[in-house]
């Protein structure tokens, strides 16, 4: 997914880029259990 860097209403922003397959991975994790936290989900997404 596209990274974003800028300004808007004062706030400065910088929003890493995440690859696509990882996104969805957690994406289906979380379908297949809805009370999975944030951090199991972070297996999947990596920063």
């Amino acid at each position: 997914m596209n990274g974003s860097t800028g300004i808007s209403a004062g706030y400065a922003t910088d929003i890493p880029p995440h690859n696509l397959a990882e996104v969805i991975q957690a994406t289906l994790k979380y379908i297949d259990n809805p009370d999975i936290t944030v951090n199991q989900l972070m297996k999947y997404i990596k920063v």
